[in-house]
């Protein structure tokens, strides 16, 4: 049963003129190798489930859909890209606060001319259901980015969130941010999941607003594996792994795990630019650290799982929507005027966060049986 996501009472009041453009889904178009793996022990039920692609494609909630308002975020430094560093922001109108909010990064090899685009049919699905989006474009390889700026950028921008509540939208909840990227954007946003625990001074440290739990897409969340598997764009970001490894040890999403945040990923069985064991690898890493996680392999799907054209896509968003409900309901610590996220992570454990059993379209069995996939 779909849980409603209308709320009522409290109007943002703020859109812009500007149009949005859509566009199709990013061209992700890593070629992988045919290498053979060896097989892991098998995930246990807690790690892996099947997708269900039988689900109503009941995708558009019951909030207008607003125009996006163009914001530019500042860079460390100073110095950035007027048509880069740049986001769209949804706010939903007629919808009782606080007003979660959902970021969105997304694919493309970290690279041109992959674009924030690709993600705005995303956006407009997701603010029908009453959250608050962030779509965010960072520099990319090709246009001034590449490591590390990549990541110092969306540092930035998930930070400039808390400008954003400060001097445009009050109401938005930053005890309530979920971060959702696709493919390379899946690997940006466990990365920043773990920037809390950087030492002070490293690069993305000292997050000013800290995500409540992320959903990747066919996110690259093992770049060593990635890099074996022959994912060039892994190695044209990072560069070679026996060469570069503090760039790994940095950037690697399983070599960086916060077990204070849930991860969902999401990974297609026929995905061949980030095969699916990049997925249930490091869900295994993070509950052995003692996270909460659920790899949900797509039986037949391939890379662009993100899309709402997707019949998969049911089930991302609502991943999506019932992490915000959770951490709605959570208590929160903040202080009264504080922009800064504080949420009190001592529920963020394996006996006390909902799991994702209490959701029936992910708990839902798949038509072809249990899906066994290699877990290192």
């Amino acid at each position: 049963m779909q849980r409603a996501r209308l709320r009522v009472l409290m109007t943002l009041g703020l859109a812009t003129a500007i149009t949005l453009t859509a566009c199709g889904p990013v061209t992700d178009d890593h070629r992988t190798s045919s290498t053979t793996h060896t097989a892991a022990p098998r995930a246990t039920e807690d790690d892996e489930v099947e997708g269900n692609p039988s689900v109503p494609p009941t995708v558009t909630g019951s909030v207008p859909i607003p125009q996006p308002i163009r914001l530019q975020y500042p860079v460390p430094g100073g110095v950035g890209d007027p048509n880069q560093n740049i986001g769209d922001l949804y706010l939903p109108s007629g919808v009782g606060g606080p007003v979660p909010v959902v970021v969105l990064l997304h694919g493309g090899g970290w690279r041109v001319p992959a674009s924030y685009k690709a993600m705005s049919s995303m956006a407009r699905s997701l603010v029908s259901h009453g959250v608050a989006v962030w779509n965010v474009e960072y520099r990319r390889i090709g246009a001034g980015g590449g490591y590390p700026t990549t990541l110092t950028d969306t540092a930035a921008a998930i930070d400039y969130l808390q400008t954003i509540k400060a001097q445009i939208a009050p109401a938005i909840d930053l005890d309530d941010v979920v971060i959702s990227g696709h493919s390379a954007g899946g690997q940006l946003a466990v990365w920043a999941a773990a920037r809390e625990m950087l030492t002070p001074g490293a690069m993305g440290s000292v997050p000013a607003v800290r995500p409540a739990a992320i959903v990747a897409t066919a996110g690259v969340l093992d770049m060593r594996v990635a890099v074996a598997d022959g994912n060039r764009h892994t190695r044209e970001f990072l560069g070679d792994p026996e060469k570069n490894p503090q760039n790994y040890a940095v950037a690697n999403p399983i070599q960086n795990i916060n077990p204070a945040v849930p991860v969902t990923c999401f990974n297609g069985t026929r995905d061949s630019v980030v095969r699916a064991h990049e997925c249930t690898r490091f869900i295994s890493a993070l509950k052995s650290d003692g996270g909460v996680g659920r790899a949900v392999l797509l039986p037949g799907a391939g890379h662009n799982v993100y899309s709402p054209s997707n019949p998969y896509w049911p089930q991302v968003q609502n991943a999506i929507l019932d992490y915000v409900d959770d951490f709605r309901s959570a208590p929160s610590t903040s202080t009264p005027g504080s922009t800064t996220a504080t949420k009190p992570r001592e529920h963020l454990t394996q006996n006390s966060v909902p799991t994702r059993e209490a959701n029936p379209v992910l708990a839902a069995p798949g038509p072809r049986g249990t899906i066994t996939a290699p877990v290192g």
